[in-house]
């Protein structure tokens, strides 16, 4: 017999699906059938683009590009994710999404991310996923780009095959 216990976040609808720990809102299959492996939003770039602007927009979620944080044209950005976490810009730039206990890199997560993407021009799905080294946001439902962050950030991540195995 195996025994199976898993929490559930306080104010999550318990209609909802929990897998590997974490709450899922729909998850399809990359013919886009229901009950299959894949969160919804890794296959349906319309409900990704949704997801992700209701994190820009409800979230903080950003900067547009982080290749500038050198710089000071993200500043202003950074000024509010401080706030947000009552501490300083150096300190808000080290909690990325990449770092986030909500960030999801498997590799079948990164497996769902290339097969949303596709092969139709003939160009590698997972060079994609390498290049914007992109993840799954568990909290937000979106494909996430690690050098982000948002307001949801938590510590403690990203999750990973090895955190997953034990």
């Amino acid at each position: 017999m195996k025994i199976e216990i898993k929490l559930i976040p306080d104010g999550l609808d318990l209609a909802k699906e929990i897998q590997d720990g974490m709450p899922i809102d729909r998850m399809v299959g990359a013919d886009g059938d229901e009950g299959e492996s894949c969160p919804a939003a890794t296959q349906d770039i319309d409900l990704n683009l949704e997801n992700r602007q209701d994190a820009i927009d409800n979230h903080n979620y950003g900067p547009l590009n982080p290749n500038l944080d050198d710089t000071s044209k993200n500043d202003s950005f950074w000024q509010k994710i401080a706030d947000t976490f009552n501490t300083d810009i150096e300190a808000a730039k080290e909690s990325r999404c990449g770092n986030c206990a909500a960030f999801n890199v498997t590799s079948r997560i990164k497996d769902c991310i290339a097969k949303g993407i596709g092969t139709n021009d003939g160009a590698d799905p997972y060079e994609s996923v390498e290049a914007g080294d992109i993840g799954y946001c568990q909290f937000l439902k979106f494909k996430c780009a690690s050098m982000r962050v948002c307001d949801a950030w938590v510590s403690g991540g990203p999750i990973t095959d090895a955190k997953m195995a034990s």
